[in-house]
């Protein structure tokens, strides 16, 4: 299940030349595309890369891809899964900064669709707020592993009123993953060689292009306190379960890449008072996250509390 901007591109290449299987799909699934609904207006060259249901796609030895957990799982119920989380803001930027480089002739195979990547093209706060972008920037991982799902909608953000119902089915799907790991691990490519039982060669491929000249805009410039806020909005959920990840495989690192969003975070929330109830409420339900990963927050009444403050907190946000 490759979650983009995961380096998933050179892990599949990587796996296809060491086992060199005799049939290889690579392809999407309708879980990335949101609402859209237009498939017939992307070339073919394209189109034959998207699988509409888990019954389109052909027997394989190998399948990768922007797909749902769901759709590969109904379609190879036997086969061995695996996937690489990263920090989640961290993926969105790097989301944002790949689309903001793509250039006419590489989109013009995507028909209308590409109207949508375009849209990265717009200032990061403008581009984190577009709901018709809900599938690609709005706690992602979440999205991957239980789509299709009645509390998840294709045309808007998660409620957050549902957000800890969705975490725990998630990490309950997660959990059955054969292999798993974050690549901000440094022991990533030695784990993986370890579980494969050989060495494995990774090249980095499919790396962001350079931006055009009028697109390029200072990172300090976007990374607004707005533009932080919507980064949490977008990501609290997903960030929750690289930590549960981080913490399984990197316990030693002491979390050094999560204190340092967690720093800049905090530096951009005590540069200015909270102008709106939403903004407020953003702020407060960070502190809640951080102190319900302390050892005092294990205590059985405590989680509860910690629950209802956060389910007020979203309903009061409304």
């Amino acid at each position: 299940m490759h979650i983009p901007k995961t380096s998933g591109t050179s892990l599949s290449s990587a796996l296809v030349d060491l086992f060199n299987p005799p049939r290889i799909v690579i392809g999407l699934d309708r879980v990335l595309f949101g609402n859209y609904d237009d498939f017939s207006a992307i070339d073919e060259s394209v189109r034959q890369q998207i699988y509409l249901s888990p019954g389109d796609l052909p027997d394989a030895e190998f399948v990768a891809g922007h797909m749902a957990y769901l759709t590969l799982k109904q379609r190879f119920a036997e086969a061995q899964f695996m996937t690489i989380l990263r920090e989640p803001c961290s993926r969105i930027l790097s989301n944002w900064l790949y689309w903001r480089g793509q250039s006419e002739e590489h989109l013009s195979p995507w028909g209308p669709w590409a109207d949508r990547v375009r849209l990265a093209r717009m200032p990061l706060v403008s581009f984190l707020r577009m709901r018709s972008l809900a599938a690609h920037l709005d706690n992602l991982v979440i999205r991957m592993l239980l789509w299709p799902h009645p509390l998840i909608p294709s045309d808007n953000f998660i409620d957050p009123r549902h957000g800890r119902k969705l975490l725990a089915q998630a990490r309950h799907r997660l959990s059955g993953f054969d292999f798993l790991d974050v690549i901000e691990n440094p022991a990533f490519p030695d784990q993986l060689q370890r579980w494969l039982g050989r060495s494995l060669v990774l090249r980095q491929l499919n790396e962001t292009p350079s931006v055009p000249e009028p697109l390029r805009s200072r990172l300090s410039q976007e990374l607004t306190r707005e533009a932080f806020e919507l980064l949490t909005e977008r990501s609290w959920l997903d960030l929750e379960l690289w930590a549960d990840v981080t913490k399984r495989f990197i316990p030693e690192a002491d979390q050094a890449a999560l204190r340092r969003r967690q720093e800049e975070f905090e530096c951009h929330a005590l540069a200015a008072p909270s102008t709106s109830w939403a903004e407020a409420a953003a702020e407060a339900r960070y502190l809640i996250l951080l102190f319900a990963e302390t050892s005092e927050a294990r205590n059985p009444r405590r989680k509860e509390l910690i629950a209802k403050v956060l389910d007020d907190l979203a309903r009061l946000s409304d």
